[in-house]
């Protein structure tokens, strides 16, 4: 019976003249007929893959098919012809009621059937993920991006995949994150400044972001510097703005990634980026990192010359340039220094012209043999006091006091060690001499009686000793306490002998220091120790930076 229908059906001259088609389901299982705006209608079967399509509602009225129809269930359909725009039309609403499940699946229903839709709907549909909480939904979203082959790319616009790069690096995922700015990259065109800027200032928060930001922005510069060659009017590719750049290399220098540092700070004069007050402090910690003690001495005159309100800010620099000075057991380098520290703030009125500090500087980055070295541009007046950026530090060698550079315990500890380590303990007397003589202010007084105290609460008594009669003999006067410092150390050691010859020198000198008795005694012994004990975290930080 049921062949015999069908070769019926099969004979009828009006379904052998269409072509094209709509799957038929087995005769036996289910045959469904449905009309759409009482026009047309599709006969589906899977019965020698026959397909029938556009059956106009004259020959539904055919009292045969009539019969045909109506001796089966009815099932659902799918519309060749009307289906996309109901699954498109589905697909909006569910965009429009944020309703992401409902997007996703909807989306997955119809590029099964016709592929991607237009640029508006995966834009919102890109959006919409972006906007998840869930970094399921975030991943996804990527994934979609990668997915679509390149012939049809003009379907993704780069406002949505702004919104994507600054979704997935908020959610800590940099490496999708560095996926989608590659994207964008290939196809000239990257977020904002500002955008770009939080996509960075996020991605550094990590390691592993802080490695793949630095390899996204030696691209972005290399595809700069290729488009600027060319002179490519119709391509604008945005430039990394300073901002950028101090984000990558303050990440550097958290996480210890010093020669990825070096190859960011070199990128800066090849883009023509000016550093600013960030950018020389950064520079500055990286440099000190390599070791590159003749790099970071070449911002040295240019940072003497800053106005007092930015001191604080480049004590940073010197403690950097310090530590080299120390590291490279360089005692007339870091007695320059020192010398400089205490005297570039009192000289200030010496100062170029406001005008001329506003200008851009240059400096050269790399040896000097080299013909066409590069040279980066600085700015060390400007200091951008609303930066996202905060540079943080340790104020290990040289603190900042009272508008003032100082000596840290660990700074003045490794100055007498390495003056006393090559015997040359005259010569740190005449540095203090030669400081106090210039500039005779109180601070220098302390330094004084810091570097004496220094000697004694290590244990170097003599060396205390002998730094003090350098100092009377150049006509230095001390403060009383340095003396008095000295000899409850005296006493403490049971060295009565030196104690005496001490108290001589005291009176020939016009001071009034009391004679110590017990009580005296014990109190100063008690206030040594104290001091002897930062003097000995100093000595141990000292020991430990050393072996490493």
């Amino acid at each position: 019976m049921a062949k015999s229908l069908m070769k019926a059906i099969l004979l009828r001259p009006w379904i052998r003249s269409y072509s094209s088609a709509v799957c038929v389901d087995s005769i036996i299982q289910k045959t469904a007929l449905k009309s759409i705006y009482d026009r047309s209608f599709v006969l589906s079967y899977n019965f020698r893959k026959l397909r029938v399509s556009d059956i106009f509602y004259k020959q539904l009225r055919n009292p045969s098919v009539q019969f045909f129809s109506t001796s089966v269930k009815p099932e659902r359909i799918c519309w060749e012809r009307t289906s996309d725009t109901v699954l498109l039309r589905k697909l909006e609403i569910a965009l429009k009621s944020h309703q992401v499940d409902e997007a996703w699946q909807t989306f997955n229903d119809f590029k099964s059937l016709y592929g991607f839709p237009n640029h508006s709907l995966m834009s919102g549909l890109i959006t919409e993920l972006s906007y998840a909480s869930d970094p399921h939904w975030l991943q996804r979203a990527c994934d979609l991006v990668l997915l679509i082959p390149k012939e049809k790319s003009d379907i993704l616009r780069p406002n949505s995949l702004t919104k994507l790069s600054l979704s997935l690096a908020r959610a800590q995922m940099p490496f999708p994150a560095s996926m989608i700015l590659r994207l964008m990259l290939e196809k000239d065109s990257l977020p904002p400044l500002n955008i770009l800027g939080m996509v960075i200032l996020h991605m550094v928060k990590t390691e592993i972001g802080t490695y793949l930001s630095s390899n996204i922005l030696v691209e972005i510069c290399e595809c700069f510097q290729r488009l600027s060659t060319k002179k490519c009017t119709s391509i604008k590719l945005v430039k990394p703005n300073t901002m950028i750049f101090n984000l990558v290399l303050d990440a550097c220098v958290r996480f210890e990634s010093s020669f990825k540092g070096q190859q960011i700070i070199e990128l800066m004069p090849q883009v023509g980026v000016v550093g600013d007050a960030h950018s020389i402090i950064i520079i500055a910690q990286i440099h000190k990192m390599n070791g590159q003690r003749d790099e970071l001495k070449k911002f040295k005159d240019h940072i003497d010359q800053v106005s007092i309100s930015l001191v604080c800010h480049y004590r940073q620099f010197y403690d950097s340039l310090l530590s080299l000075h120390f590291k490279f057991n360089d005692i007339d380098a870091t007695s320059g220094l020192i010398m400089d520290m205490y005297r570039c703030r009192e000289s200030l009125h010496v100062q170029k012209d406001r005008k001329d500090l506003l200008n851009p500087c240059l400096v050269p980055i790399g040896s000097h043999n080299l013909r066409t070295g590069l040279k980066i541009q600085i700015l060390p007046e400007l200091l951008q006091k609303d930066s996202v950026l905060k540079v943080e530090s340790k104020q290990e060698l040289v603190m900042y006091k009272n508008g003032k550079l100082v000596l840290s315990n660990k700074a003045l500890a490794k100055l007498i060690i390495q003056y006393k380590r090559y015997g040359r303990i005259r010569e740190l007397s005449e540095l203090l001499v030669s400081i106090q003589r210039k500039l005779g202010s109180l601070e220098v007084d302390s330094l004084c009686s810091d570097v004496i105290d220094a000697c004694i609460h290590l244990g170097w008594l003599e060396t205390a000793h002998d730094i003090l009669d350098d100092m009377e003999l150049a006509g230095v006067p001390m403060a009383t306490g340095s003396y008095t410092s000295l000899l409850m150390a005296y006493y403490k050691g049971k060295m009565f002998r030196e104690a005496d010859a001490l108290l001589k020198q005291i009176r020939k000198a016009g001071l009034v220091v009391d004679t110590p008795d017990k009580m005296v005694v014990s109190t100063c012994l008690s206030e040594l120790e104290d001091k002897s004990t930062l003097y000995s975290k100093a000595i141990t930080s000292i020991s430990k930076s050393d072996m490493a």
